[in-house]
């Protein structure tokens, strides 16, 4: 499969900026409208924006440009690969029991199915649609990256690793920030809890990204650019301005743990050339975890 440069940038730019922005433009129109006081419109908005915000567009350009599933890699290596994005989502399922654990005193809390079909079951189909939909956009602006960008070729191994010790080195100073400029007992945590609620999910996906380097084998190629795009994408996705320093740390942490997920899901990408990896990651992600 190959684009033109110039479509490759376009097709990414306009997948990307619905992603970052689609959301507030559907608030500002949903407000305006005021679509809340329509019956059942509330149900709808809350299945239809997590997939028209990540994997519509994508969608759209595909069947613009003619382009094949199977040209983004899905169907290839089912079930192995998709077994080994289960796989790779565990650390984060066992980060997130934890913080479960220890924040509420119970491991089924960690678990997004359990806690989600006790309160809505509406929002258990609306965070798998948002996490698959993620998955899908990373997928494919990994693969418009490589005709979007031109630079030099390196492995994907050495560029996840060298992407990763960033990622963990801000999310190291985002976490210690806001321990730092948060108040003892806020919240209604005590100490532990509060580096439980703060830290473990970050650490979780660092788990990850190290487990997917030890599953790198040859010397497959891909470019900084390539790598970066799907990183730099799901990290604006969580990130929000804020005033008050410990809550614009904890999100700046966040923003990174969704970083990584990207980062996991490039060099899966990149590596087999296969999104079936990336699909069984996310859809732990969404049923198993509270990130």
């Amino acid at each position: 499969m190959y684009t033109s440069t110039e479509d490759a940038r376009s097709d990414l730019f306009l997948s990307g900026a619905v992603y970052v922005i689609g959301p507030a433009a559907f608030q500002i129109v949903r407000n305006v409208l005021r679509l809340d006081l329509i019956p059942g419109v509330t149900v709808v908005l809350a299945l239809v924006i997590p997939v028209a915000t990540t994997a519509l567009v994508p969608y759209l350009l595909m069947r613009y440009r003619n382009e094949s599933f199977g040209q983004y890699g899905y169907g290839a290596g089912l079930p192995p690969n998709f077994g080994v994005g289960l796989l790779l989502a565990l650390p984060i399922v066992v980060a997130s029991v934890l913080a479960g654990t220890i924040t509420q005193g119970e491991p089924l809390a960690g678990l997004g199915i359990v806690g989600l079909l006790l309160g809505s079951p509406l929002a258990v189909v609306q965070r798998v649609l948002t996490w698959v939909g993620l998955g899908f956009l990373a997928v494919y602006v990994t693969v418009k990256a490589r005709d979007a960008f031109r630079s030099d070729y390196r492995t994907v191994r050495d560029e996840t690793i060298a992407l990763g010790r960033i990622l963990g080195m801000v999310a190291a100073a985002a976490v210690s920030i806001a321990l730092l400029f948060t108040a003892p007992g806020a919240g209604g945590f005590n100490g532990g809890q509060l580096v439980a609620a703060i830290a473990l999910l970050p650490l979780g996906v660092a788990a990850s990204v190290l487990l997917v380097i030890q599953t790198l084998r040859g010397p497959s190629a891909t470019s900084r650019a390539t790598m970066l795009t799907p990183v730099v994408l799901l990290a604006l996705g969580p990130f929000q301005l804020a005033f008050n320093v410990s809550e614009l740390a904890l999100t700046v942490a966040f923003a990174v743990a969704y970083a990584g997920v990207g980062l996991v899901i490039a060099a899966l990408q990149e590596s087999r050339r296969s999104a079936v990896a990336g699909l069984g990651l996310t859809l732990a992600i969404a049923l198993l975890s509270t990130l």
